[in-house]
């Protein structure tokens, strides 16, 4: 009984190791994403829809809304 406790401690220890290697790595890799330059990308994509939807599609003008390149 105390080897397999034994057991099950070492493989806990092993599992909140490599827990703790795959949070470190997630963390690496979300703070290399360049999350503001695709903000930007999809503020001024959306906008640029919007303009082809209203002013060639349904021939109106824009409505007035938020620039959304100011939130981010």
């Amino acid at each position: 009984m105390k080897r397999l406790i034994e057991n099950l401690v070492n493989r806990l220890d092993s599992i909140e190791t490599e827990n703790q290697e795959l949070k470190d790595r997630l963390n690496g890799i979300e703070s290399s994403l360049p999350k503001e330059e695709f903000f930007e990308a999809c503020a001024i994509g959306s906008e640029q829809l919007w303009k082809v939807v209203f002013n060639d599609i349904l021939k109106q003008d824009v409505p007035f809304g938020a620039d959304l390149r100011e939130l981010i």
